[in-house]
């Protein structure tokens, strides 16, 4: 991917993320965090995507305020870009925050009790202030 997509990608992500923060007053909106941003090559079109804290109901709530706001957003996002064209954007749920999740609940359930506890203070003995007894 070249630089200047992954640039627009991040000033989009940033900027999305502040409306939503500062912007929106739409009482729906849960607890959202815009995870990543997929911007087409020739500047089209543009994928939020973005992860809610919350039951089912929350994300579904979410998700229908942040499609009402798409066109404001959109206009924001046209402020900032110095670019010909706007790319049409479309908000899409992050799974992947929830799959990771999961895995680590299933790992945590399949471990014995005493074994997190060891690879935590494995994990905490390996980090401890990266200094050597190596010159």
């Amino acid at each position: 991917m070249s630089f200047k997509i992954e640039r627009l990608q991040q000033v989009i992500k940033f900027k999305v993320a502040q409306v939503i923060m500062r912007d929106l007053a739409d009482p729906r909106l849960g607890l959202t965090t815009v995870t990543k941003v997929k911007l087409a090559k020739d500047l089209s079109h543009c994928t939020i995507y973005y992860s809610v804290l919350g039951e089912d109901a929350e994300k579904s709530r979410t998700a229908h305020a942040l499609a009402d706001a798409r066109g404001f957003v959109q206009r924001e996002v046209a402020g900032c870009l110095r670019t010909r064209t706007t790319p049409h954007i479309d908000f899409k749920f992050d799974e992947s925050i929830e799959g990771s999740a999961r895995v680590s609940a299933l790992i945590r359930d399949v471990l014995p009790e005493g074994a997190t506890d060891e690879v935590e203070d494995d994990e905490a003995e390996g980090s401890d202030d990266g200094k050597s007894d190596e010159p």
